[in-house]
């Protein structure tokens, strides 16, 4: 009888398992969890890497300074902007101008060219129209004029900024009134409101100038298009959902640029320009920028011409007959 049960047993724990019984079902240890009987959290998500900084910073920064000049500066300004208007055809200099292509990051091609330089004023008379001459060999300039002119404002132009016919174009506002060195500086914010499409208007343009206090002069200009920092954004992502063909895209390049003048040359109480620079680049990314191509002139050697209050005339000249 002991046998019969045992063997009784065996073939109904099999039956057991094979049926399924819920009774009968291999149980997996109890999870003992942390201490105090508390399941085991999950593990935590990996942390976010952290995006790259851009490279492209706007020139204008926030800043609390009201837009606004006193009307008594603003008086100054203008009368000087007047005395540089009378300039415009009263001198001449030297223009060593380079232009560089960059790939990568790094110059692949350059050029320099050295012209003679001089300005008169446009046929609407106001604004100016650059012209440039060859140098002949032995160091006289050559007849006729070179087109070589920067797709942007003339250096000279950036002395109007403060003109009376710019007044309604501008906003101003002071930022700074400190001593650079030895030159007691002021200076301003300037907003233009004509929306960028050539850049060839300084009203066009934003950015901060630096005047002598003194002299009411510029010293240094940095600017950049109106709105820039909002178009490239713009730009950029309309490139980057243009339609890619063999991995060119076919909407336009997202371009931005920048420009930077430089004021040393001191005469008769005004400063000249000594050196322009445009600068382009590309957006390759959001606020991220790689640089495509810049222009460089500077300016020295400068004449100023007297204007007498006669004008003398002398002996006619006979022209020979051919």
């Amino acid at each position: 009888m002991n046998g019969q049960g045992g063997v009784g047993w065996t073939l109904l724990i099999v039956c057991g398992l094979l049926l399924g019984g819920s009774g009968w079902q291999a149980q997996s240890p109890p999870d003992q969890g942390l201490p105090g009987g508390d399941a085991v959290p999950p593990p935590m998500p990996k942390p976010r890497l952290p995006k790259t900084a851009g490279n492209y910073h706007p020139v204008l920064e926030p800043s609390d300074q009201p837009w606004g000049i006193d009307a008594e500066l603003l008086e100054e300004l203008y009368a000087k902007a007047a005395v540089y208007e009378g300039y415009t055809k009263r001198f001449a200099c030297n223009e060593t101008a380079r232009s560089a292509r960059y790939v990568d990051g790094k110059v692949s091609s350059e050029k320099v060219r050295r012209y003679g330089y001089l300005l008169t004023t446009l046929p609407s008379g106001f604004g100016v129209h650059e012209i440039r001459q060859e140098f002949a060999k032995d160091g006289s300039v050559r007849p006729g004029a070179i087109d070589d002119a920067d797709p942007f404002p003339a250096a000279y132009a950036w002395v109007f900024l403060f003109s009376r016919f710019n007044e309604p174009y501008f906003s101003f506002r002071l930022l700074d009134d400190r001593f650079d060195g030895f030159d007691w500086v002021l200076e301003f914010e300037f907003r233009g409101s004509l929306p960028f499409t050539t850049g060839k208007d300084i009203r066009q343009w934003q950015g901060r100038v630096i005047l002598d206090a003194v002299s009411k002069t510029p010293l240094e200009i940095i600017a950049e298009p109106l709105g820039q920092n909002e178009r490239i954004e713009a730009l950029y992502r309309k490139w980057s959902r243009s339609f890619n063909i063999l991995g060119m895209r076919t909407g336009p390049k997202p371009l931005g640029h920048r420009a930077q003048i430089q004021f040393r040359h001191r005469k008769e109480g005004l400063t000249f320009p000594t050196e322009l620079r445009y600068d382009t680049f590309r957006a390759v990314a959001p606020h991220k920028i790689v640089q495509t191509h810049a222009s460089i002139r500077k300016y020295d050697g400068y004449l100023i011409y007297v204007i007498k209050d006669k004008t003398e005339i002398g002996e006619p000249v006979r022209i020979p007959e051919p």
